[in-house]
């Protein structure tokens, strides 16, 4: 019945993935910037990127089925190939 769905196979709709990707690759390419979390408090860039990834795996860890965690660590994936592209000139 429709009670029953497997996890695994929901539908998954939204951006954040792309977000992500695009916030990760900012990061990876200035790591020493300052970024503005919610506009008011400054943080290291790289230390905003470790708690965005750990975030995430902990939100597949707890099994967290509000937020993709895999759509999101997908696109920091992503963009650690494109970064890896970008310091070999491919870019």
């Amino acid at each position: 019945g429709w009670g029953a769905i497997d996890a695994s196979k929901k539908v998954a709709l939204g951006a954040s993935g792309a977000v992500n990707a695009v916030m990760l690759l900012d990061i990876f390419l200035n790591p020493r910037a300052t970024l503005y979390l919610d506009f008011i408090i400054p943080v290291p860039a790289a230390l905003l990127g470790i708690f965005l990834i750990g975030k995430d795996m902990l939100r597949i860890i707890e099994g967290d089925s509000t937020i993709s965690g895999s759509a999101h660590l997908g696109g920091m994936a992503v963009a650690a190939i494109a970064w890896a592209g970008v310091r070999k000139g491919r870019f």
